[in-house]
């Protein structure tokens, strides 16, 4: 069985996060140890009929897992990289795309979501090539603040987690690993912004019992005038109808 070690996970950028679409944009950097892989490099795999395959043709079986359409997630160097280090062998990936991700909103504003990157190497863990993944004791995982884009909604909480797994697809198993940031909404824009001019106006709509029932006319204009304030955000390119 081949035994591969997650020694290194860095989420370089999260540069959106959509509610509506489950999904959010990343950016990472991933780095798997091969232990004592370097004096086999080019005869890495060896298959039941003797056909071998190189350590390179290894690291292209690393694909995104929950990439959220068909190539939304993509290598961003032309192959994996492969160097030697010791006797072992180091690959290095850069992925960047969208990833799925399923969001829990019950608590909206005050909501958050766990962000999750997932791999799976095609190498199934009963197959002609059994690998399995576990992750390094000394691992490295962590959020580049800098590449944090939609801070003004939301802001990170904790660092970078790394787990390992398996997925079942069609009865087969495959080895599975990946990394997960959570995140905190930020809801004083949303307190500021919606919840304190909706509360005000709801306040305001009182004032029309001010007005005698003997002037409905009155008591529509007062009506119409808070209404106003409500529409004119969605005329940001003229003015707003007369109300």
């Amino acid at each position: 069985m081949q035994q591969v070690e997650l020694e290194r996970f860095d989420v370089l950028k999260v540069q959106s996060i959509d509610t509506v679409s489950q999904s959010f944009h990343a950016r990472c950097l991933l780095q798997l140890r091969l232990r004592g892989a370097k004096a086999r490099r080019e005869s890495f795999v060896t298959f039941r009929d003797g056909a071998t395959k190189s350590a390179e043709w290894f690291a292209e079986q690393i694909e995104p897992l929950n990439s959220y359409e068909h190539d939304s997630c993509k290598l961003i160097d032309e192959k994996p990289a492969v160097r030697d280090d010791g006797k072992d062998l180091v690959i290095q990936l850069r992925f960047e795309g969208r990833f799925f991700q399923l969001m829990r909103l019950h608590d909206f504003p005050f909501d958050s979501q766990e962000l999750s990157i997932e791999f799976i190497i095609l190498c199934r863990v009963d197959g002609p090539v059994p690998t399995e993944v576990n992750v390094s004791p000394h691992v490295s995982c962590r959020l580049v603040d800098s590449g944090f884009a939609p801070r003004f909604q939301w802001q990170p909480t904790g660092g970078v987690h790394c787990f390992v797994d398996e997925h079942e697809a069609n009865g087969r198993t495959f080895p599975k690993f990946g990394a997960t940031v959570r995140v905190a909404r930020e809801s004083r824009f949303y307190v500021t912004n919606v919840a304190i001019p909706t509360a005000v106006f709801s306040g305001l709509a009182f004032t029309l019992f001010a007005a005698q029932p003997s002037e409905p006319m009155e008591r529509l204009s007062v009506k119409l005038r808070l209404l106003r304030p409500s529409v004119l955000p969605f005329y940001r390119h003229g003015a707003a109808p007369e109300l």
